[in-house]
């Protein structure tokens, strides 16, 4: 079996590869809050069970409470099964002819604009540029004519972020481009108020959500899109109907009411990431990125390097999953991704780096 995964926090898989149960492995492979999900959601959920034996709500309680928070229409607001499904609908909704993915990034973009038979354009931040696509990059990308541009900010994997200024000139000088914001890491990122979600709003924005990185709660498929509201009701009359479950909403409503235990996660979260980084700076063979968000990606610097081969090691003589960035383009096979956890589990990881430093 390859020791290839297509995503992260494939327990499954990964505990047949390690021949050990999925509870031994300690992974590293997710970028998730470190402090899990709040207590209390469990019980929370447990009377709403039978519902979700039941076909789901429309979802407009879950809408209204996101549109206080943010400040926004409710009818600007889509429910999804987390941000893959509005990654994978919006361009079939646009058509774009001449796409742009901004890169490194997530790996579900390309194919979802392939679908249609289109080649995206990479336009790729580098390494010797410390990850940031300058000015005159950006120029270069405007003027080949794109209609549509996707990013994620904070970047996933990297944790950087194109300039809120920059970035929201581009998108009101160029109507005539759709931009797609991934913010998915935003609200465990070191500054969440460095957002796009904007007042008054542009009517070529979509913005993406998620619940199950701020919250740890991938399993859920709970996310949602804001778009202006003259662009809601075209998007209304093709979102397919009941993606998202009653147990889901249910959860969501729960969640947004966790305000003081999501601002004391990421206040830890600061500080762990934090001594983490300064550990893994220490380390001879690897080098780690400075990141804003509760993952560092780390370059191998053994001409030799293969995170694959060494996922592998990993994966076999500590439990330990990481996550390959080999199949990413723009970074490949020397590098790769470990999200935090808590400060035992960070050790654990720092241990065993440190034993294949020396």
């Amino acid at each position: 079996m390859s020791f290839s995964f297509e995503h992260g926090g494939d327990l499954e898989k990964a505990a047949r590869l390690a021949g050990c149960d999925p509870a031994e492995i300690t992974d590293f492979s997710n970028l998730l809050n470190p402090a899990s999900w709040p207590l209390g959601l469990e019980e929370a959920l447990r009377p709403r069970l039978a519902s979700a034996f039941r076909h789901p709500s429309s979802g407009i309680a879950l809408k209204l409470k996101i549109a206080e928070k943010l400040g926004i229409l409710p009818e600007q607001i889509f429910l999804g099964a987390g941000t893959t499904e509005f990654i994978h609908f919006l361009p079939l909704f646009h058509n774009p002819q001449k796409p742009v993915i901004v890169g490194p990034t997530y790996g579900d973009y390309a194919p979802a604009l392939r679908r249609l038979g289109v080649e995206p354009t990479l336009l790729f931040a580098r390494e010797e540029n410390n990850w940031v696509v300058s000015v005159e990059e950006w120029k270069d990308c405007l003027r080949e004519k794109p209609d549509w541009i996707i990013l994620s900010r904070p970047n996933n994997p990297l944790g950087q972020s194109v300039d809120h200024a920059l970035l929201r000139e581009m998108i009101q000088q160029h109507p005539e481009i759709f931009f797609v914001v991934d913010e998915t890491c935003v609200e465990i990122a070191d500054d969440p108020a460095d957002h796009f979600i904007l007042k008054p709003w542009l009517a070529n924005l979509a913005v993406l959500r998620s619940f199950s990185k701020t919250y740890a709660v991938p399993g859920l498929r709970l996310g949602y899109m804001v778009v202006s509201p003259e662009m809601a009701p075209s998007i209304k009359t093709l979102q397919m109907p009941w993606t998202v479950s009653s147990l889901a909403q249910a959860a969501g409503l729960f969640l947004l009411h966790q305000d003081d235990w999501l601002a004391e996660s990421q206040k830890k979260n600061r500080m762990e990431k934090e001594n983490v980084f300064k550990e893994l700076q220490s380390l001879k063979k690897f080098k780690p990125f400075a990141s804003s968000i509760t993952a560092f990606t780390i370059k191998g610097l053994n001409p030799h390097f293969s995170s694959t081969d060494f996922l592998q090691k990993l994966l076999i003589e500590e439990k330990i999953l990481i996550r390959s960035l080999a199949g990413h383009s723009g970074l490949g096979d020397s590098y790769f991704r470990v999200g935090l956890r808590k400060p035992l589990e960070n050790e654990k990881l720092l241990k065993a780096l440190r034993k294949r430093d020396s």
